[in-house]
C-alpha cells in the first residue's frame, strides 16, 4: 500500500540530476510536473501573442503601403483627366479653326474657278485676227495668264485636299484651258539653232533684201519634226520653195506649216495631236542645209512664231 503511494508522489515531481565534477556531492532540483506544465504552456501563449502581433504589425504596414499607392492612383487619375479635358478643349478649338479654313480655302477656289472660267470663256468667245495684231491681247499673252491663273489654282487645290473635303469643280476649267493650249502653236517643232527669223532679211541665194515669213531652225537630217500643236492634215506636198511641206490646220484660224522635210509621215485628212511626231528634218528645196522651216498663219496671214512659240 505505501509503494503505491510513493510512486503516485514521484510521478508527480520533475528531477534533474547535477554532477559536478570538483565535488562528489551531487545536487537534485525538483519541479512540480503541473507549474512546469504551465510555464510552458504561458511560454508557448506568449509566443503566439509576440509572433502573431509582428505578423499584424507586417500587415498593417502593408496595408499603407497598399492604401498610399491607391491614394497615388486616384491622383494621377484625376491629373489625367484633367488633361484630357484640355486636349479636348484644344481638338474641338482646333476643330473649329480647321472648319473656318476649310470654308475660307474653298470660297477662294470657288472664286478662282469661276474667274478661270470667265477668262476663258469670254477670250474663246471675242478673239479676233485684230486683237490679236493690235498688241491689246495676244494667244502668248492670253495663255501667260491662263498658265499662272492654273498654278494658283494647282496650289488651292492642294491646300483643299488637304482638308479632307470634296474637290471644287474646276474640271470644267481644266478641260477648257488644256483644249484651248492643244491648239495654239505653243510648242517649239524641232530643238535647233535659230538661223532666220521672222521679218526682212538678206536673202541667201541672190542677195537680196526679202520678207521672210516664216521661222528657220537648224537640226540635223532626220531629227524627229512635232506638231506645234493639234489638230487636221489639210495637205502633204513638194515644192520648189519649200521642199517636202506637211500643213496642219489646228482652227480657230490657226495654221501652221513645216518645210524642207527629208520625210513626211501623215497624210491628209489625219488628226495629229500636239508633239506628235509629223515629219524629218531635211534639206529638200530652196534651202542652203538641213533645217526646218517653220510658219504660223492666222486667218490667212504669216505672224511672227515667237510670240505663240514657248519661252525657252
Amino acid at each position: 500500500m505505501k509503494k503505491g503511494k510513493v510512486k503516485r508522489a514521484q510521478k508527480r515531481y520533475l528531477s534533474i540530476v547535477f554532477v559536478p565534477h570538483s565535488s562528489n556531492r551531487v545536487k537534485v532540483l525538483r519541479f512540480n510536473s503541473f507549474y512546469l506544465k504551465l510555464t510552458a504552456f504561458f511560454t508557448v501563449l506568449v509566443c503566439v501573442f509576440v509572433f502573431g502581433g509582428l505578423y499584424i504589425s507586417r500587415l498593417l504596414g502593408e496595408n499603407e503601403v497598399l492604401r498610399k499607392n491607391v491614394s497615388d492612383l486616384y491622383v494621377t487619375a484625376a491629373e489625367q483627366n484633367k488633361l484630357l479635358q484640355i486636349k479636348s478643349e484644344e481638338i474641338e478649338t482646333l476643330r473649329n479653326e480647321s472648319a473656318a479654313f476649310r470654308e475660307i480655302v474653298n470660297d477662294r477656289i470657288e472664286e478662282f474657278t469661276e474667274k478661270f472660267n470667265k477668262l476663258t470663256d469670254e477670250y474663246l468667245k471675242d478673239r479676233s485676227p485684230i486683237a490679236s495684231r493690235s498688241g491689246e491681247r495676244t494667244e502668248t499673252a492670253f495663255a501667260s495668264d491662263m498658265r499662272g491663273l492654273k498654278t494658283s489654282l494647282d496650289r488651292l487645290s492642294m491646300l483643299y485636299s488637304r482638308s479632307d473635303l470634296p474637290d471644287a469643280d474646276i474640271e470644267t476649267a481644266e478641260e477648257k484651258i488644256n483644249a484651248f493650249m492643244e491648239v495654239i502653236p505653243t510648242l517649239w517643232p524641232v530643238d535647233g539653232r535659230i538661223t532666220d527669223e521672222y521679218g526682212y532679211r538678206k536673202d541667201p541665194f541672190n542677195g537680196k533684201r526679202k520678207f521672210h515669213t516664216g521661222l528657220d531652225i537648224a537640226a540635223d537630217t532626220g531629227t524627229p519634226v512635232k506638231a506645234a500643236a493639234g489638230g487636221t492634215v489639210t495637205s502633204v506636198y513638194y515644192t520648189y520653195a519649200t521642199g517636202r511641206t506637211v500643213v496642219i490646220d489646228h482652227g480657230n484660224g490657226f495654221v501652221t506649216l513645216y518645210g524642207h522635210c527629208s520625210k513626211t509621215l501623215v497624210e491628209p485628212g489625219q488628226q495629229v495631236k500636239k508633239g506628235e511626231e509629223i515629219a524629218k528634218v531635211g534639206n529638200t528645196g530652196r534651202s542652203t542645209g538641213p533645217h526646218l522651216h517653220l510658219e504660223i498663219q492666222l486667218y490667212g496671214s504669216a505672224i511672227d512664231p515667237m510670240e505663240y512659240l514657248d519661252k525657252k
